[in-house]
């Protein structure tokens, strides 16, 4: 045999091994090797996510419930408008009031009155200086009765006009429901 083979064998040889590649890639231009790392696995959902997710379900169960709801009622449902009667009879018009030439200004006299801003600003002052007093000033046995007094009043007064109202337990999910659904998020809660 003969050592010496030359270098047009062995360039021939490299591209016959590169159109044999491309052959078996299927001309997508890149050649794989080896067997391909596997994908990774996407994270678990932080809370703020499975909160988000619970969410939607609760949200796809009420907006499911409204549709039912709504079934029941379709076609059954009338919107009436009534609108005011028109008014019979002659529109009144307004009477223009009378103007006096003596109210109104001559003509190139100044519109503008003289202010005194610094009367102004002491008055200010002292009714500032007033209040802070007032403030300040203890609060005896007698201003605590009648702070006491006017409080138990208003109580009253609140007390009389709501009626303790009874809560089902339906209404007490969906309000816990409403209050999970505008509440901030988990993530956010301390």
């Amino acid at each position: 045999m003969r050592a010496d083979i030359g270098f047009g064998w062995i360039a021939f040889a490299g591209f016959l091994f590169w159109v044999l590649q491309v052959l078996r890639t299927g001309g997508q231009g890149t050649v794989r090797r080896g067997p391909q790392a596997p994908m990774p696995r996407p994270p678990r959902p932080d809370a703020s996510q499975r909160e988000g997710e619970r969410l939607e379900e609760l949200l796809r169960g009420l907006q499911g419930r409204l549709e039912q709801a709504g079934a029941g009622t379709r076609g059954k449902t009338t919107i009436v408008i009534k609108r005011p009667a028109p008014v019979s009879g002659p529109a009144r018009q307004r009477p223009k009031p009378a103007r006096s030439r003596a109210a109104e200004p001559e003509e190139g006299a100044s519109l503008e009155a003289p202010v005194d801003r610094e009367a102004e600003a002491e008055a200010l002052e002292r009714r500032r200086l007033e209040a802070v007093a007032t403030r300040n000033e203890e609060l005896t046995d007698a201003d605590h009765a009648a702070f006491e007094a006017r409080i138990r009043e208003e109580d009253g007064a609140a007390r009389t006009r709501t009626t303790a109202r009874r809560l089902t337990p339906g209404q007490l999910r969906e309000a816990f429901v409403w209050s999970e659904i505008l509440a901030a998020p988990v993530a956010l809660k301390e």
